[in-house]
């Protein structure tokens, strides 16, 4: 399966081994074995999301068992961080327990020294790696252009909501909040 060509250059600064953060939708492409001494990392959260019994679940454990795949829990301090930046850009609530995990573990590993790429076709999980610097792979979807901050606003009372409520109502007139963007930034 190709690749789209920008996120393969987005990805490989200075020629070094990369290493893989895949996230659920990289088991579900059916994303195998690196071919090119590439690390693979996934989140304890992943593998709640793939489905037992399933092929993808088998590939997931299989590259576990044999090496291929590290499955590890993000530190506190990278989970604060990337809490940090969802609210700034607007993503709070957007992304699920799997996808922080994911970027948390991402932005440690890109601490650690590492040449770190995003594995996933989610432009949520996308937009906010490209924030916090790292790679990006898409695997199914052609991936994001742009990168977004958002803005929670109530299409009732038109009020802008910095941190909005979990149950996505406005706490003034009722009405369900909406995401639209604000400012964007073209991905080079």
């Amino acid at each position: 399966m190709g690749y789209p060509q920008r996120f393969e250059r987005l990805s490989n600064r200075g020629g070094e081994a990369k290493v893989l953060v895949l996230d659920t939708s990289a088991f579900i492409a059916g994303y195998g074995a690196p071919g090119s001494g590439e690390a693979l990392y996934t989140v304890p959260a992943v593998k709640g999301e793939v489905r037992e019994g399933g092929l993808q679940r088998f590939r997931l454990e299989n590259a576990e068992r044999t090496g291929v795949l590290r499955v590890l829990e993000p530190g506190e301090k990278y989970r604060k961080e990337v809490q940090r930046v969802l609210a700034e850009m607007g993503e709070t609530g957007v992304l699920s327990e799997a996808d922080t995990q994911i970027l948390s573990l991402g932005l440690q590993l890109k601490n650690e020294g590492k040449n770190t790429v995003i594995v996933s076709d989610d432009y949520a999980v996308q937009n906010i790696a490209d924030r916090l610097g790292l790679g990006i792979k898409s695997l199914v979807t052609q991936g994001i252009k742009r990168r977004y901050r958002w803005i929670t606003y109530c299409p009732g009372c038109r009020r802008g909501f910095q941190d909005p409520p979990a149950d996505r109502v406005c706490p003034v007139c009722g009405t369900r909040l909406k995401r639209r963007p604000s400012t964007e930034r073209k991905i080079e």
